[in-house]
């Protein structure tokens, strides 16, 4: 293929955007599943834990509560491993015949997750945040459920990191799990008080 007949780098990010979007909407897997799950999960620890207060003493449940939430929503991400790794093979084979770059790719899936993401990390976020009655402020509601986006962006991109490592879904799920638990672990919230 020639350079003149290529298109450019944001026409094929756009295209590839697109696409992935379709994708995405197409698949129950993806999302669609996920956020039902999550907005039951939300309602279950928003009736479980159902204004727990602000008292000195409810700090503990509080912090149990935003643990749970950020350490699930991120771990189930490892659930979308299966369309990655279909993903991976469809590029594999789209790069190599010249018809766009790894880049473009990623720029494309990235941009066309966000409205996802932002959804599992907004209505369930809300239904727990509010049922909880962590805080009152639209102020704090926004930097949690922005502090869960991030952290859905981040491990959907390490997912995708890995299923271009390794393409076995098994051992990509597993290592997905791993890298997922030692940054639970390292992430303060079972560190001991000493």
């Amino acid at each position: 293929m020639e350079n003149g007949n290529q298109a450019s780098f944001v026409n094929q990010s756009i295209f590839l955007t697109r696409r992935s979007f379709v994708n995405m909407y197409r698949d129950l897997r993806y999302y669609r599943l996920h956020l039902a799950i999550y907005i039951g999960l939300g309602i279950c620890i928003g009736t479980m834990f159902h204004t727990v207060g602000h008292s000195f003493a409810s700090i503990q449940y509080r912090a149990l509560v935003l643990v749970y939430v950020a350490g699930f929503l991120t771990f189930m991400a490892i659930a979308g491993f299966p369309s990655f790794v279909e993903d991976m093979k469809i590029i594999g084979r789209e790069s190599l015949n010249g018809h766009y770059g790894v880049a473009a790719f990623v720029i494309g899936n990235s941009l066309s997750s966000i409205p996802y993401l932002f959804l599992i990390s907004l209505i369930p976020g809300a239904i727990t945040y509010f049922l909880v009655g962590l805080q009152k402020d639209v102020e704090h509601f926004v930097y949690f459920a922005l502090a869960l986006f991030t952290c859905l962006m981040f491990v959907e991109s390490l997912m995708l990191l890995i299923a271009s490592i390794v393409p076995d879904f098994l051992m990509g799920i597993i290592t997905g799990a791993g890298i997922q638990g030692v940054m639970l672990l390292n992430g303060g919230f079972f560190s001991t008080s000493k």
